[in-house]
């Protein structure tokens, strides 16, 4: 039987690798932080924690494995809407964003970051075939070793993405060329992951 402390640092190396995996969610939050600054890319990293609750009682707890026709099916939707965040990157690159962001940008940036982790196969998969079965193994030692779980995975996870809104906060200071051309290679990032979403949806992975 693992300790407390195993599971809980069994917890924050995996959010280290969530939070340095590269993905639609992080490509959004560079964008993001570059568009608005941190006032706009900090309300990104809360998006998991209000995603990944419905995720994680679905994928852990009521589901032992996701048909295809579902991962297949939330790739083809997912990839759709990850194309719509490009679009709306490019529409950014236009015209230069404002200094401040106002409130309603910032709700904006967490509702389509909140929206994209619903809709992407992504972080099914990591909680059905990853975290998953790591915390029910925690949790039938006891509540106590799940929770040490989950605070190891998201503490990590969430400093992790919050040290990237930082560097991408300061990067808006090389003046808004470089800034164009950071939220430019954003873009082009976030239609690759499109890309590959629709491929596996429309044509298997």
């Amino acid at each position: 039987m693992m300790t407390p402390l195993e599971f809980f640092l069994r917890g924050a190396g995996l959010g280290l690798t969530a939070a340095g995996a590269p993905g639609p969610l992080q490509a959004f939050l560079v964008s993001e932080s570059l568009a608005g600054g941190w006032r706009r890319g900090l309300p990104v990293i809360l998006a998991p924690l209000i995603s990944d609750a419905p995720i994680i009682l679905v994928m852990t707890f009521l589901l032992d494995q996701l048909p295809a026709a579902i991962t297949r099916g939330l790739s083809v939707v997912g990839g759709l809407f990850v194309l719509y965040l490009a679009w709306g990157v490019w529409r950014q690159l236009r015209e230069p964003t404002a200094a401040t962001p106002a409130p309603e940008a910032r709700v904006s940036s967490l509702r389509r970051a909140v929206a994209m982790n619903l809709l992407s196969p992504g972080p099914y998969l990591f909680w059905g075939l990853v975290n998953g079965p790591l915390l029910l193994v925690a949790w039938r030692q006891s509540a106590a070793h799940a929770t040490l779980f989950l605070l190891g995975f998201y503490g990590i996870f969430l400093a992790g993405m919050a040290v990237m809104v930082g560097v991408f906060h300061q990067a808006r200071r090389l003046g808004w060329r470089v800034r164009r051309g950071l939220m430019f290679v954003s873009m082009v990032v976030l239609v690759v992951f499109a890309g590959i979403l629709l491929r596996d949806g429309l044509f298997g992975a």
